[in-house]
């Protein structure tokens, strides 16, 4: 949020909002479409309680593969990526909030 508003001040970074919902559009999807994966390794796999069908995080991408094909990696992105992005405004807000509360003493007035 503090490098939005540092590099442009004049449009994303005007508001210290803007520049959250910026950095949280920036950040959000990269780190989604990089985790997302393991995530749908894991609830294919909490979902398999008798582990009859996924066995390790190996076995489940290779059973998702070859019965569904490549993209089944990333079935569900779409709702995860809206979902980060909110999560990531609302924790930075927090943080923002928060941080002056809890820590007066980096925050002088």
């Amino acid at each position: 949020r503090k490098m939005i508003q540092e590099k442009f001040p004049d449009t994303w970074g005007r508001t210290e909002d803007s520049a959250r919902v910026a950095a949280a559009m920036t950040g959000g999807p990269i780190i989604s479409v990089l985790s997302h994966p393991f995530d749908t390794f894991k609830s294919c796999m909490q979902g398999d309680i008798e582990r009859e069908k996924f066995g390790t995080m190996k076995q489940t991408c290779s059973v998702l593969i070859k019965e569904r094909g490549i993209m089944s990696l990333w079935a569900g992105a779409p709702w995860r990526l809206f979902r980060q992005l909110c999560a990531m405004m609302i924790l930075d807000k927090c943080n923002s909030t928060l941080s002056a509360m809890l820590f007066p003493h980096r925050h002088p007035h």
